[in-house]
């Protein structure tokens, strides 16, 4: 799995997970200077199917970059920090299931415990014939993400492949013996998000802050930075 890292080497690991038609550098722009000046010494795993990672020989699914996570969490001098938008997050929560030991601390962005009727109407719009006719400009940059899988048009296998819907579901029992630092971050206006899967994490986590981004969509780290980026720095160097 390719990895970009930013930050001084000593830092402590904090590994942020993209989401879905993304990559580590794509979605994590935004705040990446300011965790990175704060000491942290920042991991940008493109999981399998994006970026520079190809799939490899599995079917593509969620257990696919669980896997990758953990074999790179595990290569660490220490446990990390891991931070999860969307699709990042929820491999983020499967692998939390049941590998603690791994997790110093949790953020997690945009996020379901389950399927929902508003994450299906959000990965219709990954479809990429849609993205083309709607989204042009941000289909140019989709080409050049995800370039190196394949050529110019290896971005519609990606969003092909992300908009089948990966599985989401987590058993909320094994989840309450993840005791770290957590975050939950997500948009008032985010449609992937259904409120109430917050609260349940909040009932098996007591400790967990929540974080209600104002006037906020899905991706809050990007289009809200400016709100989201602070409210990072301050829960990262409180809780580690």
């Amino acid at each position: 799995m390719h990895v970009d890292y930013e930050g001084p080497a000593d830092g402590r690991p904090l590994v942020l997970l993209h989401g879905g038609i993304g990559t580590g550098r794509y979605h994590w722009s935004k705040p990446l200077t300011a965790l990175a000046e704060a000491g942290w010494r920042v991991h940008l795993p493109d999981l399998p199917g994006h970026g520079r990672t190809p799939v490899g020989d599995r079917e593509y699914g969620r257990d696919v970059l669980v896997d990758a996570v953990r074999a790179h969490l595990e290569s660490l001098e220490e446990p990390a920090v891991v931070g999860g938008f969307s699709m990042g997050g929820h491999t983020a929560l499967a692998l939390a299931q049941h590998d603690h030991d791994l997790f110093a601390g949790l953020v997690l962005v945009g996020v379901s415990v389950r399927d929902h009727e508003g994450l299906h109407g959000w990965r219709s719009k990954f479809e990429p014939d849609t993205l083309q006719e709607i989204y042009p400009l941000w289909v140019k940059q989709l080409a050049r993400l995800h370039e190196p899988l394949g050529g110019p048009d290896a971005w519609r296998g990606v969003c092909t492949r992300d908009s089948s819907g990966l599985a989401v579901d987590v058993d909320l029992d094994a989840l309450a013996g993840l005791e770290v630092p957590t975050l939950l971050v997500r948009g008032d206006t985010d449609v992937t998000v259904d409120p109430t899967h917050y609260a349940e994490l909040r009932e098996i986590w007591p400790h967990a802050e929540e974080f209600v981004v104002p006037d906020g969509g899905h991706d809050v780290q990007l289009t809200r930075a400016e709100v989201v980026t602070p409210v990072l720095v301050d829960f990262l160097g409180r809780a580690v």
